[in-house]
Parts: structure tokens; C-alpha cells; sequence
């Protein structure tokens, strides 16, 4: 009788202290029970918005900074400074790298805390960062090259041509991959020495691309397609046409999700066919969207507000806003 009454009264307390965060508005801290695993999507590199496993990351060009997002709720955590016109971002598993196009560098940030850990000389305009292994590469769009960093110091590994205006990368961990709308094409780099395996065609003017752990898909921008390619030799095995216009693409539970920034809605497509499964509309024009293993996040062109979808039915769960207060002082490293 007394080892129940005890542990009646530890329930009650249980539920009286989540009755009082509930009625002051706080949120608890993410828990290794509530975070859903990495994605795939973790393979890809260029996207402004990212999760990282545990937290959703933003790039904000209009402050100069980096937000940190609550995954369950949207809700603001944090605003960090970076460098000028952060675009691309990238998670290591512990770090945030963060490709700044207007002065030319890449940042490090602890994503635990947001403190700055380096920053980086990255060629001319870097606008993507993807995080593989002991190394990270940076797409440089003004210069029409990948340059490779050692990620332990930001020490410059090789510098490395590829097409005209690379914009995103993508990785299987032996080959990194350089989508370049500005040739339109796609260039595959050997991983461990940077050597250049080809160039290859895929269309005017691509978008975005995504990996599904066996093939590579591209959205082809204003032509409204999305193909397959073989990540062996860039063949198109498939395309298909989906939107009038293909803006950004992830892959994520089994299928494709693209933006059509003409019609402010989300496509959610079969990859063994092309079919358009439902549209997600009124979502804002998709300039970024992620995918946290669960649900889909879909951000504006200006990083106003996003929006979460369910990752099954496309149905609208949540908004938030991203209006940032001025960038946080970064704490001191330890």
C-alpha cells in the first residue's frame, strides 16, 4: 500500500509539472525519443534550409545569420552570426557549416550552442556546403569550382573544376556530384582525390537535385520535369513532367516532394512513375523545403515564415515566423 501511494504521488507530480510548462508556453527541449532520424536528404547540400537530425536550420540573408529551429513546433531558438549572404548549409552530425556568398567564406558553427568555431576562405562566391567525412566541399558558383576543406581546421585540401555556376552537391560517400545550372550539367568528382569523372548534361537551366539512396533525381526549373539520372554516368533513365515550374526537390519516406514556386504549392510525386500523388497548396512559393524524417518544412523566399506539412497527406500542421531579433553575440568556445 505505501509503495503505491508513492508512486501515485510522483505521477501526480509528473503530470502537475507538464501542466505548468503547457500553461506558460514552454517547450521542452527535444529528446532522443521525439527527434526522428536523419534523412536522406542529409546527403544533399545546398538547401538554405536544413535538419540536421534533432533541429531545423535557416539561412537568413537579411541579418547575416543563421536560425536554429525547433523541429516539432517551428518556434525560434536561436539567431547566430555569420558571414555575408549565407546561403547553402550543412550538418557534420555536431557542427553547422554555412557557405556565405557575399564576402567569400564558409562558417563553422556548434550546433549545440551556436558558438563560432572558424571561419573559412572559401574561393570567390560560396553558396553550398556538404559535410563528408573528415571533409566538406564548397560549391563556388562565381569561380565555376568545388574547393575541399579538412573539416578539423578549414585547411584548403584541392580546388577542383567543374561546370558553369555549381549551386548544389550531393553525395553516395565514394563520389561527390556538382549540379551546374549554369552549363547544364552535372559533374561527378571522385571523393577521395577530387578527380573530375565527367560532365554531363541534363537540361537547361536545373534547379535543384536530390539523392534517394540509389539514384540521383534533377528539377529542371522553368521546363516544370523532373528525371532520374544514374549516379553511374548521369544517364536519364527517366523524366517526367510534373508542374509548371520545378523549383527545389527532396526525397524523403519513399517519395519526391517539389516546389512549384508558380503555383505557391508542394508536389508530392511517386519515383517509380512521376505521378503526382496530391498538391500541397497555398504554401508559400518554396524556396527551401526539408524534410525532418516526418514531416515536411517549407520556407519563403525572404525566410519570413515556414510552413509544416505532414509528411503523408500534404496536409498544413503548422506555421511559424522567422522574423529574427538581432543576431546573438556567440558565446565563448570552450
Amino acid at each position: 500500500m505505501f509503495c503505491g501511494s508513492t508512486k501515485l504521488r510522483r505521477y501526480h507530480i509528473v503530470v502537475y509539472i507538464l501542466m505548468a510548462l503547457c500553461t506558460l508556453g514552454l517547450e521542452a527541449p527535444p529528446s532522443s525519443a521525439q527527434s526522428p532520424p536523419s534523412p536522406p536528404g542529409s546527403q544533399i547540400g545546398g538547401s538554405p534550409l536544413i535538419f540536421d537530425g534533432t533541429y531545423l536550420w535557416a539561412s537568413s540573408t537579411r541579418s547575416n545569420a543563421v536560425l536554429k529551429l525547433s523541429s516539432l513546433s517551428g518556434k525560434l531558438l536561436g539567431s547566430f552570426p555569420v558571414g555575408q549572404s549565407p546561403q547553402g548549409l550543412a550538418s557534420d552530425g555536431k557542427n553547422i557549416w554555412v557557405a556565405n556568398s557575399g564576402d567569400a567564406t564558409v562558417t563553422k558553427l556548434r550546433a549545440d550552442d551556436g558558438a563560432t568555431l572558424g571561419v573559412f576562405e572559401a574561393g570567390v562566391e560560396p553558396v553550398a556546403v556538404l559535410a563528408v567525412g573528415d571533409y566538406v566541399w564548397i560549391a563556388d558558383r562565381g569561380a565555376d569550382a568545388v574547393t575541399k576543406l579538412r573539416a578539423s581546421d578549414g585547411q584548403t585540401v584541392g580546388t577542383y573544376g567543374v561546370g558553369g555556376s555549381p549551386t548544389a552537391l550531393a553525395t553516395d560517400g565514394e563520389n561527390i556530384w556538382v549540379l551546374n545550372p549554369g552549363s547544364g550539367s552535372v559533374t561527378k568528382l571522385l571523393a577521395s582525390t577530387g578527380e573530375n569523372l565527367g560532365n554531363f548534361p541534363v537540361g537547361d537551366s536545373p534547379s535543384s537535385f536530390a539523392y534517394d539512396g540509389s539514384d540521383l533525381w534533377v528539377a529542371g526549373g522553368a521546363s516544370g520535369t523532373v528525371a532520374k539520372l544514374s549516379p553511374k554516368d548521369c544517364e536519364v533513365l527517366a523524366s517526367y513532367q510534373v508542374s509548371d515550374r520545378a523549383s527545389q526537390i527532396v526525397f524523403g519516406k519513399g517519395y519526391l516532394w517539389v516546389s512549384d514556386s508558380s503555383k505557391n504549392a508542394v508536389l508530392k510525386i511517386s519515383p517509380s512513375d512521376g505521378t503526382v500523388l496530391l498538391s500541397a497548396n497555398s504554401v508559400g512559393r518554396g524556396e527551401a523545403i526539408a524534410i525532418d524524417g516526418t514531416n515536411l518544412w517549407v520556407a519563403d523566399g525572404s525566410f519570413s515564415y515556414v510552413v509544416k506539412l505532414d509528411g503523408t497527406t500534404g496536409r498544413v500542421v503548422g506555421n511559424a515566423s522567422l522574423q529574427a531579433a538581432p543576431p546573438q553575440p556567440p558565446p565563448a568556445q570552450n
